[in-house]
């Protein structure tokens, strides 16, 4: 698919099929997240992969505790009523965690965050993968980490950077509405 294609064809997916993602599908998405940039090539990501209906419900929760966590502080109406079933529903989670000392040199010149820019790199690339291969993809990060880092066993050094809900869309999205990019020439601008 030509890239342009590509990037504008990208969904977020919140309906999915009951067909599985094989593990040729698994592997060309984890391969062409680990080409994505990273300071001094550290690769400072891992991933999770659950396809268990009983873990997946577990990651479900954590999104239904933070539905209702916004919920107990008066947060934004629509995020009480954003549904969560479809994180079940999912073929195939992938949670994407990262080792937030693997960054690079930044932590010398007050950019402390190349591992999470990396690992968000990583991420845009599956994503981008998923859809080149006929899969629909969902860049979840409606939780809690530290709720989901229990659920998943994921080690106190690392964080979690989303979960990656992927699959075979049970419908064509619509492509949302773009702005008009602000470009500010050789200075910010307030204009």
């Amino acid at each position: 698919m030509e890239f342009d294609e590509l990037i504008k064809k990208r969904r977020s997916c919140r309906a999915f099929k009951p067909v599985p993602v094989t593990e040729d599908q698994l592997q060309a998405i984890v391969t062409a997240g680990q080409w994505a940039p990273s300071p001094l090539n550290e690769q400072p990501f891992e991933f999770i992969s659950v396809t268990d209906p009983a873990v997946k419900a577990q990651i479900q929760k954590t999104g239904i505790e933070a539905k209702q966590i916004i919920e107990d502080n008066n947060g934004p109406a629509w995020a009480k009523k954003y549904p969560m079933n479809f994180i079940g529903e999912a073929p195939l989670i992938l949670v994407v965690v990262y080792n937030p000392n693997k960054g690079g040199l930044g932590n010398y010149f007050g950019q402390p965050h190349g591992a999470l820019q990396s690992t968000s790199a990583c991420i845009q690339n599956m994503l981008l993968k998923a859809t080149d291969i006929g899969l629909d993809s969902l860049w979840f990060t409606f939780f809690n980490p530290a709720s989901l880092k229990t659920v998943l066993d994921i080690p106190t050094e690392l964080d979690v950077a989303g979960a990656v809900l992927i699959g075979t869309p049970a419908m064509e999205a619509k492509a949302p509405p773009r702005r008009s990019p602000k470009i500010h020439r050789d200075r910010f601008s307030k204009e």
